[in-house]
C-alpha cells in the first residue's frame, strides 16, 4: 500500500451531505437460504471485568469465568472441554450481539454488544467449524446473523483445513473446533464517511475483539488472531462480492488444551495434501441490498488491494515476524518538566461498585457516550483505564508477533483529571510513567482536535493512539497500517470497557489529523494518528442494555428492498 494513499484521506473540507432516506441496512439477509436459531439460554461471562480485560497488572487469582443460568458456574481451568452450541451463543452475543432497540424519528436502531462508528455496524462474522459434540451443529461454514440471533449455513463439510490453507497451513485453525472470520462490508460505512470509512473497518473490528477477548478469557477459551491470509481465497470461501465485502481477520477459537487428534493430523508439520488447497467453486447466494443504491469509492479499495496477501509464501513471510521493535523516546532530563508515576494510582478493584464487576454486565451497560458533564475523574480511574489498556499492550494474540510489543503509542490530552495539571501528556507504557509535554494552546482544544465537538472537549481526558507509520511500513510491508489501525481499535475497545467498569463513560472520535500529529510531535518523532478516545462523566445516565431485547423477522430486517443478485 502507498502510505500517501491513505494519508491523504481529510475532512477538513469534506462538503458530504447524508441521505438518510438511503441509509444502509444494518443487516445482512440472505434471500433463498435457511437459518438454524441459537439457543437463548447461554451462559454468561461472569469474571470480574478488568482481570477479563487485563487482569496480569494486578497479580490476582483470576475470579471463576463462567456463570450459567442455574448459577452453575465453570472455572477457567487448563483442560479441554468441547465447545458447546451454547457457548458458541455466548461468544457471539456478547461480541456482536443485539443488545438494545432505540427508536428515533429517522428510524429505529439496533445498538450491538461493541460500538461501531456512526452506529452503522459494517462488520460482519462468518465461522469455519468442526461438528459440534452435541450435534446441534453441522460442520461447515455459516453466517452469523446478529438481528435474528441466528446461523445461516452457506457451505456444508469441514472447511478447517481449507482455511488453514489459506492461512500458511496454520495448525492452530486446523485443530480449533471454530474459527470466526470478520468481514467488512464497505458501503455500510462509506455512506457516511466517504474514503476515509477504510480506517474505520479496523476501528469498528477493532472493539469488537476486544470484547472477544474478555469473554474468550471469561469462559476459560484461548485465541489467536490472524491477519496472515491469502485475501482472495478466503473471500471467495465466503462468496464475498469482490470491491463490495472483505475478509480483515481469522480468531481461531479453542480450549487451553487442544483434543485428541488423529495421527496424521497430530504429525502433520502443516504439508497438508493437494486436495485441500484446491480452488473452491464460487457461491451465488443472493443477498438483499443495503439500500436502493450505492456509491463506489476507488480509494478504499485501492488501500485494501495493496496491502492483500497473495499467496502462502507472502503470509508465511508476514507471520515470521517475531518482535516489533518500537520507536523509543529519548528523555534528557533537562527537558523533562514532570513525571508522573501512574501504577501507584490503579483503581482498587474492591472498591468496585458491585453491579460492574461483571465482564457480561459491563458489556451490556457499555455505551458510546453522547454527552459528557465536564466533572473531574479521579486519578485512580484515570490510570486504572489507561494502564489496563496500555500493560503489555493489552496483551493481544495477533499473529505478526511473539512477546509483548506493540504497534501504538499513547498520548493523551487531560482536561479535568485530579491531580493532574490539564495539557499534553506522553505515556510510556513500559514504566507507567506519564510525562507532560506542553500546555493546550485554548481551554477546548481537545474539542477542537476531534472535529470541533464539543463532546471531546468536555470530556476529562481525550486519549489519542498514534503509530510510527514509516517504521510500521517498513517492518510490516503495506499490510502494516491494517495492523497498526486494527491494533489501536483493540485498545480503544478496552478502554471503552474498562471506562464502563470503573463507572465513567467513552467516545470515540475522529479527529483532524495534522493537527493532531503537529501538537504532539516531539523529540524528533513525527507520529500518525490511529483514533482518539474520550473518557469522562456522562451528563447523563443511560439504561444497560439486555440479552436479546428482539429478534427480527426478516421482514423487519430487510426493510423497503427488493431483492437483488450481488453476484
Amino acid at each position: 500500500m502507498k502510505k500517501q494513499n491513505i494519508l491523504k484521506l481529510s475532512v477538513l473540507n469534506s462538503h458530504h451531505y447524508l441521505d438518510w432516506n438511503n441509509r444502509p441496512n444494518p443487516f445482512k439477509v440472505y434471500a433463498n437460504l435457511s437459518s438454524i436459531a441459537l439457543p437463548s439460554d447461554f451462559p454468561k461471562p461472569s469474571m470480574n471485568a478488568i482481570d477479563a480485560i487485563n487482569g496480569d497488572i494486578y497479580g490476582k487469582e483470576k475470579s471463576p469465568g463462567l456463570k450459567l443460568h442455574a448459577d452453575e458456574v465453570i472455572e477457567s481451568k487448563h483442560h479441554y472441554r468441547p465447545m458447546r452450541l451454547t457457548d458458541l451463543s455466548s461468544i457471539l452475543f456478547f461480541t456482536c450481539g443485539v443488545t438494545r432497540q432505540l427508536k428515533f424519528d429517522s428510524g429505529t436502531f439496533y445498538m450491538r454488544a461493541a460500538s461501531a462508528t456512526g452506529a452503522l455496524y459494517p462488520i460482519e462474522v462468518y465461522l469455519v467449524c468442526n461438528n459440534f459434540p452435541d450435534d446441534k451443529l453441522d460442520a461447515g461454514v455459516y453466517h452469523f446473523n446478529p438481528g435474528e440471533f441466528s446461523l445461516v449455513p452457506i457451505r456444508s463439510g469441514d472447511y478447517r483445513k481449507i482455511l488453514s490453507s489459506y492461512a500458511g497451513n496454520d495448525v492452530e485453525i486446523l485443530k480449533s473446533p471454530l474459527s470466526l472470520i470478520f468481514t467488512s462490508n464497505s458501503w455500510r460505512n462509506s455512506w457516511k464517511y466517504q474514503s476515509r470509512s477504510y480506517r474505520h473497518w479496523f476501528w469498528d473490528l477493532g472493539v469488537i475483539i476486544a470484547n472477544l477477548l474478555a469473554v474468550i478469557k471469561s469462559m476459560g477459551l484461548e485465541t489467536r488472531l490472524k491477519m496472515g491470509f491469502v485475501d482472495d481465497q478466503v473471500n471467495n470461501l465466503l462468496g464475498l462480492q469482490t470491491h463490495s465485502e472483505a475478509s480483515l481477520l481469522i480468531a481461531s477459537i479453542h480450549s487451553s488444551a487442544f483434543p485428541n487428534m488423529n495421527k496424521s493430523e497430530r504429525d502433520s508439520d502443516g504439508n497438508f495434501s493437494p486436495q485441500y488447497k484446491t480452488t473452491l467453486e464460487p457461491l451465488s447466494h443472493e443477498t438483499y441490498p443495503l439500500s436502493s443504491k450505492q456509491t463506489f469509492y476507488p480509494d478504499i479499495w485501492k488501500a485494501y488491494d495493496a496491502s492483500k496477501l497473495i499467496n502462502n509464501r507472502e503470509v508465511i513471510s508476514w507471520s515470521k515476524v517475531q518482535s516489533i521493535k518500537t520507536t523509543k523516546k529519548n528523555r534528557e532530563k533537562s527537558n523533562v518538566r514532570k513525571l508522573y508515576d501512574l501504577r501507584k494510582d490503579l483503581f482498587n478493584n474492591d472498591s468496585m461498585d458491585g453491579n460492574t464487576l461483571d465482564i457480561g454486565k459491563v458489556i451490556l451497560k457499555r455505551g458510546s457516550s453522547r454527552r459528557f458533564s465536564n466533572l473531574s475523574i479521579s486519578r485512580s480511574v484515570f490510570s486504572t483505564v489507561l494502564l489496563n489498556a496500555s500493560y503489555l499492550d493489552g496483551k493481544i494474540p495477533l499473529d505478526y508477533k511473539r512477546d509483548s510489543s506493540g504497534l501504538i503509542e499513547f498520548y493523551v490530552l487531560v482536561n479535568s483529571v485530579e491531580g493532574l495539571p490539564s495539557g499534553g501528556y506522553y505515556l510510556d507504557k513500559h514504566a507507567a510513567i506519564l510525562e507532560f509535554l506542553k500546555e493546550k494552546p485554548t481551554d477546548n482544544y481537545s474539542g477542537h482536535l476531534c472535529l470541533d465537538q464539543s463532546l471531546f472537549a468536555n470530556a476529562s481526558a481525550v486519549i489519542f493512539l498514534m503509530a510510527d507509520l514509516k517504521m510500521v511500513l517498513e517492518i510490516l510491508g503495506n499490510r502494516g497500517y491494517r495492523a497498526a489501525q486494527l491494533e489501536a481499535g483493540i485498545i480503544a475497545g478496552k478502554m471503552y470497557l474498562l471506562s464502563y467498569a470503573c463507572g465513567i463513560g467513552a467516545s470515540g472520535s475522529t479527529f483532524y489529523d495534522n493537527e493532531v500529529n503537529t501538537f504532539f510531535s516531539h523529540s524528533g518523532l513525527r507520529m500518525e494518528t490511529m483514533i482518539a478516545i474520550g473518557i469522562g462523566v456522562p451528563a447523563y445516565k443511560s439504561k444497560p442494555g439486555s440479552i436479546l431485547p428482539v429478534r427480527l423477522s426478516r421482514k423487519q430486517m430487510i426493510g423497503n428492498v427488493s431483492i437483488s443478485n450481488n453476484f
